[in-house]
């Protein structure tokens, strides 16, 4: 029976690929060179890891998954986790297909704190290029800004149960909208995102996304 491919062995086929001595590719996603070994054994990743891999190999492992659920084995998963990597996969699947029904043409990217303003905030885990909408895993922007006094999060919700929240940047005075990325289905990305540009409008937008955001 011919082995399973999985997360892990994919990421050591484009380390080999690329030329990459293994203490190099260790010292760029900041591990041991010995744990670089145990990632090419996983079955699973952790999405943070994931990200920075990503960056480093330039290529884009979540829209891998999102084309292969395969690549992860779920029955080392517990439910919370399963939920989890469900909610990024079906994320990369439906958001493009949503984006080109409401007629906007957008690339999902990541956001990076790596400019020293950023140093030590809890910055969105993935935006849309040329526009301030963004998402967050696992929790919201109010939940990771939780007593900032440079931030207003207001919350906004439609009578179809959307709900995204309004993120004000009081010092520079720009506002973004953020959406919580849990499991959807297809047609509530689509309502989530059409409601979500509907309040970007109402607010008048801001800021593209183009400063703090990598790998298309």
């Amino acid at each position: 029976m011919e082995k399973k491919t999985t997360i892990g062995k994919l990421i050591e086929y484009e380390v080999r690929k690329k030329g990459l001595a293994i203490t190099e590719f260790a010292k760029l996603i900041c591990c041991k060179r010995s744990n670089v070994y145990n990632i090419f054994e996983r079955c699973t990743m952790d999405i943070v890891q994931l990200k920075r891999i990503s960056e480093v190999l330039n290529r884009n492992f979540f829209k891998e998954l999102a084309d292969d659920l395969d690549l992860i084995d779920e029955r080392e998963l517990s439910d919370e986790e399963r939920n989890r990597e469900r909610a990024v996969s079906q994320f990369f699947a439906a958001v493009p297909d949503a984006l080109y029904r409401l007629g906007k043409s957008a690339s999902i990217i990541f956001f990076s704190s790596k400019a020293p303003e950023l140093e030590g905030i809890r910055v969105p885990d993935f935006g849309l290029l040329g526009y301030f909408i963004t998402f967050t895993r696992n929790d919201t922007m109010k939940e990771r800004w939780n007593g900032s006094p440079f931030l207003s999060v207001v919350e906004e919700r439609n009578e179809d149960g959307c709900e995204v929240e309004v993120v004000t940047n009081l010092a520079e005075r720009t506002t973004s909208v953020n959406i919580k990325l849990d499991y959807k289905t297809e047609e509530e990305w689509y309502r989530i995102l059409k409601y979500a540009f509907e309040i970007y409008e109402k607010y008048g937008g801001s800021v593209p996304l183009s400063t703090y955001g990598s790998l298309e």
